[in-house]
């Protein structure tokens, strides 16, 4: 395995919730897998944070504490869920109906794009880039597979492959190892909302420097695949999802990033 050109053991770790991605250049995306990961392109990013973890139930309540805030969810009165094994729509259903003692680290659910920007932006933060997620996801190797390789995913390595009874599968947030960038469930456990509008052919128009996504779009980009994903190879960092941005699910979470 390579690594990027620097010193994984002296990443600046500036607080317990965030690092810094280093500045440089990494090609993004694969050929031969999804048909919207080609081509495969180079892409240089400034130096940014981005939180080690998923925002949490515990973390996402003290957001709505301090601004009553209503999430979409809510304000809809019902959301999909499961009950007795079965899914459905459940009606009153939200974030906060899994949000007991033992699940206050686990990461938050049943928010939607606007729910989570609305966040990052209270916390002083915004949400991660597409190029910022994978190149965080990425761990400083270069154009392996996965977060650790090229090794196929074990139950060891991330949280995937499980089902969803009354309570979605999600784990503690730092429950599987780190990547090299010290980065937790980059893959598995929740699918992570980013910034960007999806575009299926965005990576033949991309831009080198910094690339924000395209300017306009109906879906928003989610990343990270999540805890119910069977196929190992939907936990690649090179995977792309989209989801409706006023929509949501109780395997969609998200983390912030920072500009420096």
């Amino acid at each position: 395995m390579q690594t990027d050109f620097i010193e994984l053991a002296h990443i600046n770790i500036i607080n317990e919730d965030m690092v810094v991605i280093p500045a440089g250049s990494f090609m993004m995306g694969a050929d031969g897998w999804g048909d919207f990961e080609h081509p495969v392109h180079e892409v240089h990013l400034s130096a940014f944070l981005i939180e080690v973890a998923a925002v949490t139930n515990i973390a996402f309540s003290q957001f709505v504490a301090a601004t009553s805030y209503i999430t979409t969810a809510e304000q809809l009165g019902k959301a999909q869920g499961y009950e007795a094994g079965e899914q459905k729509e459940i009606m009153g259903l939200y974030w906060k109906s899994y949000f007991t003692p033992e699940r206050a680290h686990h990461p938050v659910v049943l928010v939607s794009w606007e729910d989570a920007a609305a966040y990052a932006a209270w916390a002083g933060k915004r949400l991660p880039t597409e190029a910022e997620f994978e190149k965080a996801a990425r761990g400083g190797l270069i154009q392996e597979v996965y977060a650790w390789g090229s090794i196929e995913p074990t139950e060891k390595d991330c949280n995937f492959g499980k089902t969803t009874s009354d309570f979605p599968a999600t784990v503690s947030i730092k429950s599987y190892p780190p990547n090299g960038y010290g980065l937790y469930d980059m893959c598995g456990n929740v699918w992570n909302w980013c910034s960007d509008f999806f575009s299926p052919d965005y990576y033949a128009n991309s831009e080198i420097e910094n690339p924000q996504g395209p300017p306009t779009g109906i879906t928003k980009v989610r990343r990270g695949a999540s805890f119910n994903i069977i196929q190992p190879f939907r936990l690649r960092c090179a995977n792309r999802g989209a989801y409706l941005p006023d929509s949501f699910a109780i395997n969609i979470g998200f983390r912030c990033a920072k500009n420096i």
